[in-house]
């Protein structure tokens, strides 16, 4: 992925933006993001090598990724579900799984230290 060193794990500038400035708010959806299923069920769709699944549980973290800025995981996802699209090789949606991983664990790491930061 070029230039991914430009692109902030999460910018809490821009989700506080979308959440109209309600802080108390943006970390209440930033703590439902760290439980929200929506990683493991595309873990779990990949394992099956489903990829309609995996793509729909994709679609939710591009979706969530966004409305959270969490900016990192929305590009790696977003590239990830073109990857995914008519390619349904083992080895494709293992890589497509490691990228989505690193950056499914960064975001975490980065909406914790906010919470924390923000407690």
């Amino acid at each position: 992925m070029e230039n991914r060193e430009k692109i902030l794990v999460i910018d809490p500038a821009s989700g506080l933006e979308r959440f109209i400035g309600n802080k108390k708010l943006y970390c209440e959806y930033l703590e439902k993001f760290l439980y929200d299923g929506s990683f493991e069920e595309f873990c779990a769709a990949a394992a099956m090598e489903n990829p309609v699944m995996a793509d729909e549980a994709l679609h939710t973290l591009i979706g969530t990724s966004a409305n959270l800025s969490l900016d990192l995981l929305h590009h790696v996802a977003s590239e990830a579900a073109l990857k995914l699209k008519g390619n349904d090789s083992p080895e494709m949606i293992q890589t497509i799984v490691d990228m989505v991983t690193e950056a499914y664990s960064e975001a975490c790491m980065a909406v914790r230290e906010y919470l924390e930061k923000e407690a």
